[in-house]
């Protein structure tokens, strides 16, 4: 089983689309109202500068210290009986504690850290936290985080390497309402397509990538709230597909949507990184497979039950957030698409292809995000699944 990348062409990942006629409250991908809702998304642009100096400092976020965090045990080839023979260790989390990081309480619940000797904390994110200096510092062993901004970080100095990719494909897509789709990209021409601020340098990227520009296209700053697309004030919005049109849904609103993935512009997502060093490291290097192999097992588990996810969301992890369950079991059932596919059928959980690495480092170009083969690992989970498929 291959573990070097080189160049290879991009592949397409297949195409899906949602629609509904459920009626309920509007919610953000926490759940909670969307008055109150606080953006998921750390991309292109955004935090890029920060990421890196802050990696090179070796600085820590000040929001860690008014975080909550979760613990649970796990980690090494032995069988630890008790609390004080775990290691302990932390994972950082891009984002605050909803079902996007379901494999991580399925991992706590049932003790697969402990079974790898490691007592793991899970440290929650948030909408202005960079995960790469915490991993840089030593504070995290591993964090997952978004593409575009370990790359950067990578090339601002930072001693990270991607080692697994949490979504095998990106989520954003454009949706449209099911009585008016927007089928590709062609057909956005003439409508008006909404975009929030952050979301512009993936735009652009976009466009570019499958030759368009905005021009005939009529551009609406909109923020996260997904009402005027509802409402028929634009024809299409620029989303997460699972979280956007999940809202809709819950509102009796039907849409459908496209991944931008399936149109020139693949990326693997909600990536796992942890620092270079520490995987030359024995000590740090069974660390980071202890931790690893809590994770494919608890994300399998995710895919067989995607609502019992949900409720350890909603009930326990995310407790505090106020979720709101009908949403989080969506967005379970939905995020299980992205987190698998025949790739990780083959090859594991978390795996990524030369395929799936050289169309990232494509698109993160088309963007001028810099990426080399070299940026990414497939050596941890090689030594977690063995030229198999299962931890």
């Amino acid at each position: 089983m291959p573990t070097d990348f080189q160049p290879a062409t991009i592949q397409d990942l297949g195409s899906s689309q949602a629609s509904s006629t459920e009626s309920g409250s509007a919610f953000d991908s926490l759940g909670a109202p969307l008055n109150r809702r606080l953006s998921r998304r750390s991309l292109f642009g955004k935090g890029a500068k920060l990421v890196g100096a802050a990696a090179l400092a070796g600085a820590i976020p000040e929001i860690l210290a008014a975080c909550g965090s979760g613990s649970a045990t796990t980690a090494t080839s032995a069988v630890a009986t008790t609390t004080a023979a775990l290691t302990k260790v932390s994972l950082q989390l891009v984002y605050l504690e909803n079902v996007q990081f379901a494999g991580s309480y399925f991992a706590m619940e049932r003790g697969y850290y402990k079974k790898q000797g490691l007592d793991v904390t899970l440290l929650p994110g948030g909408p202005n936290l960079a995960p790469e200096p915490i991993v840089v510092s030593g504070t995290a062993l591993v964090g997952i985080t978004h593409t575009a901004e370990a790359i950067q970080a990578i090339n601002n100095g930072a001693d990270i390497k991607v080692i697994g990719a949490g979504f095998q494909k990106s989520p954003t897509c454009i949706a449209s309402r099911a009585s008016a789709p927007i089928h590709n990209p062609q057909e956005m021409v003439g409508k008006k397509i909404g975009v929030s601020a952050s979301n512009q340098p993936i735009w652009e990227s976009f466009l570019k990538a499958n030759n368009m520009t905005a021009a005939r296209i009529d551009v609406v700053t909109v923020g996260f709230d997904p009402t005027p697309l509802a409402t028929g004030e634009i024809d299409g919005l620029m989303a997460f597909y699972t979280n956007e049109p999940i809202v809709l849904k819950l509102q009796g609103v039907p849409t459908y949507a496209f991944l931008l993935n399936d149109f020139n512009y693949p990326l693997i997502e909600d990536i796992y990184i942890a620092k270079t060093s520490n995987l030359s490291d024995p000590v740090m290097r069974k660390q980071i497979v202890g931790l690893m192999t809590g994770e494919s097992m608890g994300w399998s588990d995710v895919l067989k039950n995607p609502d019992e996810a949900a409720n350890l969301a909603v009930t326990k992890y995310g407790a505090s957030l106020k979720l709101n369950p009908a949403q989080q079991k969506l967005d379970a059932q939905e995020q299980n698409a992205f987190v698998s596919d025949a790739n990780t059928d083959k090859y594991g959980l978390f795996w990524m292809t030369p395929e799936t690495v050289a169309g990232t480092i494509k698109s993160l170009g088309i963007g001028n995000v810099i990426a080399t083969p070299s940026m990414f690992t497939n050596e941890i989970l090689a030594e977690i699944y063995h030229g198999g498929n299962k931890a």
